[in-house]
């Protein structure tokens, strides 16, 4: 089953009809129309928004693992509103359970057990450069295709967003197998690259439709913590 096929399942369970679900994302009434006809792939934003407002699993629309409807530890990593009375936290989500892989690409088919981090906001400007904090994420890299950029186990903060400009490392989402990669494509969209930094280790392109219709940018690395 397709992103688009469990979209349109989604919808239906939820008995909306395309326009309905349109309005509610803040779309025009056939934008759905489209993403379920295979005209425009379904986003990472797209499916956190729905996972927001319906309690479908985001993960699930976007790769078919797991269950469609949320459970305590099933679901998209997904950043939660900041409740923090204190204007200067930041919450984060840590996925200790799922890994992107630098070398060959990694599976998550288990549950996902989150755990709500606070961190300091002048922390994150300052020591780690992070500049926008509203849908930031925690995860572990496997492989050593990024080295020295990226160590294996090491942690990273990404941040969910399918925009990514040319040279930046993403998180992205190849047929449900998750990498991190150094992302480069050209100006129409006609051609992917996900390319790793360790020589050793083949860049993985993408040139035909079928090929990036299978293709996603779950988010963007933002910053990397090394434990000593």
């Amino acid at each position: 089953m397709s992103p688009a096929e469990r979209l349109k399942k989604a919808r239906e369970y939820l008995g909306l009809t395309q326009k309905e679900l349109a309005e509610k994302l803040g779309f025009k009434w056939h934008k759905i129309k489209d993403i379920e006809t295979g005209k425009h792939k379904l986003s990472p934003d797209i499916a956190s928004d729905i996972e927001q407002f319906y309690s479908i699993s985001g993960w699930w629309l976007l790769t078919g693992k797991g269950e469609m409807l949320l459970s305590d530890k099933n679901s998209l990593p997904t950043t939660q509103p900041k409740t923090d009375e204190d204007e200067n936290a930041v919450s984060l989500n840590y996925y200790p359970d799922i890994v992107a892989a630098a070398g060959y690409g990694a599976i998550n088919e288990h549950a996902y057990a989150k755990h709500t981090m606070k961190f300091d906001k002048t922390f994150l400007e300052d020591i780690l450069n992070v500049r926008r904090f509203d849908k930031l994420d925690v995860i572990k890299v496997v492989g050593d295709s990024m080295e020295p950029y990226i160590q294996d186990g090491q942690i990273i903060i990404i941040e969910r967003n399918p925009n990514a400009m040319n040279g930046e490392t993403v998180i992205a989402n190849v047929n449900g197998n998750i990498y991190v990669k150094r992302f480069h494509t050209d100006p129409f969209g006609k051609w992917v690259k996900l390319v790793s930094e360790n020589k050793l280790y083949g860049t993985i392109e993408l040139n035909t439709p079928e090929e990036l219709n299978s293709f996603s940018i779950v988010g963007i690395v933002r910053a990397k913590i090394k434990a000593f």
